[in-house]
């Protein structure tokens, strides 16, 4: 056997169908040679048999067979292209999900607390979207989707998810759970109410799951059901008790407090704000503490102990300025501009709202805005600027509808209300201050403090 050019043919070898044809060739080529050279001795057909006769007939040809195949399907765009494909599968693309989830978030508003809520519920399903059971092209492209802001891609992948593990029943409740709760997480971008449907059927099928009742209190606050916020918060609460995890029992006191507090109920408010400061401070988290002091100013002011409520918003400030967050800083600009408009103390007011405002826009803090413009709408009012104060109110109330709050929408329609009425324009005062009460009413929040100012404009209106 000669084996003379073989230099040739050698980068061909990459082929494996040439190269294993070349691996038999050699082999049976070889002993063949032996053979004929009588270096082996001849086996007699008692003691070889069949075997040998087709070990040497059948595979030097199959080997000659695999060779020309190979040479055939290495000069074959077909042939190459499969190759390739196999050699160089597409991998998943590498994606921080934490920097996305936290870019996608964005200008997502509600509690400090539920913002970071959501991106550690956007980030676990990044995660999860890149180790699904899908096409890795199909994963890429959700992923590449997402970066761009466009979830739908995730979620037709997530929605197979919950599909496929719907149908095993029982056994793949946790994993068609899991699938829910990552739609929920992508559905609250841009659809809250298509986000309640998944954050629901998750608790449904994992009731044990805290992170699950938790972003669907979330959502619940957000669009107003402040009962079934309480119930979602207090399923978490025991949950968290019960696993002994003081950080959920931190996330969870914070939310009831803002539940109550929307609903006027402030001795409620105060007791779980002051609970989850004191595990804050155990806990060291000073985000948690910060957020804490800026509660509790809350419910001094409402309750109008102003001297009170300035130094739990100076101590959130303070501590809101040391972790270099913006966002907290807003908020408490915010409530600082209240302390001094309620104390008539109007230009310096002003200056904090519009210090808080500037910071808002600045980060895309669409809730935080609609409050600051609301608040400058209200400085305007009592300077007697009415054609100023409707211009803020209605900025601050197509931020709110933007974002489906209905707090802030129901303070917003007794303000437009209240600046009609004082024009004389009693018809479109009634119908503005009734949405006002109707959307208090819906939120089961009449005793708000506000709701009792519409419900006394609305009285004067029937006189």
């Amino acid at each position: 056997m000669n084996l003379a050019g073989f230099e040739k043919i050698a980068p061909s070898l990459a082929n494996p169908l040439i190269l294993v044809g070349f691996g038999l060739f050699l082999a049976y080529g070889i002993h063949w040679q032996l053979m004929k050279s009588g270096l082996l001795e001849k086996v007699t057909q008692k003691d070889s048999g069949l075997i040998i006769r087709l070990f040497l007939r059948y595979g030097f040809w199959l080997a000659l067979v695999l060779m020309l195949l190979g040479f055939g399907l290495q000069f074959s765009d077909i042939g190459l292209s499969a190759w390739n494909s196999y050699m160089q599968k597409e991998k998943v693309v590498a994606v921080d999900a934490g920097k996305l989830a936290r870019k996608m978030v964005g200008p997502l508003q509600g509690q400090l607390e539920a913002k970071d809520e959501q991106i550690k519920a956007l980030t676990e399903a990044i995660t999860a979207l890149s180790k699904a059971n899908a096409p890795t092209k199909d994963i890429n492209a959700a992923l590449r989707a997402l970066q761009q802001g466009d979830t739908k891609q995730a979620k037709a992948i997530f929605a197979q998810v919950l599909k496929t593990k719907e149908a095993e029943e029982r056994t793949a409740n946790k994993e068609a759970a899991a699938a829910a709760r990552h739609l929920g997480a992508l559905a609250y971008m841009n659809n809250p109410q298509e986000a309640l449907i998944y954050y629901r059927k998750a608790v449904q099928l994992d009731p044990d799951n805290a992170d699950g009742w938790n972003q669907l209190g979330n959502l619940l606050y957000r669009t107003g059901e402040l009962a079934q916020a309480e119930e979602a918060h207090r399923k978490v609460l025991a949950l968290a008790e019960a696993h002994q995890d003081k950080m959920e029992q931190a996330v969870a006191l914070s939310n009831l407090g803002v539940v109550y507090q929307t609903r006027g109920e402030l001795d409620k408010a105060e007791e779980m704000h002051r609970k989850d400061l004191e595990l804050n401070k155990a806990l060291g988290r000073k985000e948690g503490m910060a957020q804490n002091y800026g509660n509790l100013g809350s419910v001094y002011y409402t309750r109008r102990e102003l001297d009170k409520a300035e130094e739990m918003y100076r101590e959130a400030l303070e501590l809101d300025q040391a972790l270099g967050s913006r966002q907290g800083m807003a908020e408490d600009y915010g409530n600082l501009g209240n302390v001094s408009f309620t104390r008539r103390k109007l230009d310096k007011a002003e200056e904090m709202y519009r210090k808080s405002l500037e910071i808002s826009e600045a980060l895309g803090l669409k809730a935080t805005s609609a409050n600051q413009y609301g608040n400058l709408g209200t400085v305007f009012y009592i300077r007697r600027d009415i054609d100023k104060a409707e211009d803020m109110y209605r900025k601050a109330l197509e931020l709110d509808q933007a974002l489906g709050r209905k707090e802030g929408m129901a303070a917003t329609y007794g303000n437009l209300g209240n600046v009609y009425k004082t024009r004389g324009e009693l018809e479109k005062a009634k119908t503005l201050l009734k949405q006002s009460l109707s959307l208090y009413q819906e939120m089961g929040a009449m005793q708000h403090p506000y709701a009792k100012t519409v419900q006394q404009w609305l009285d004067e209106l029937a006189q």
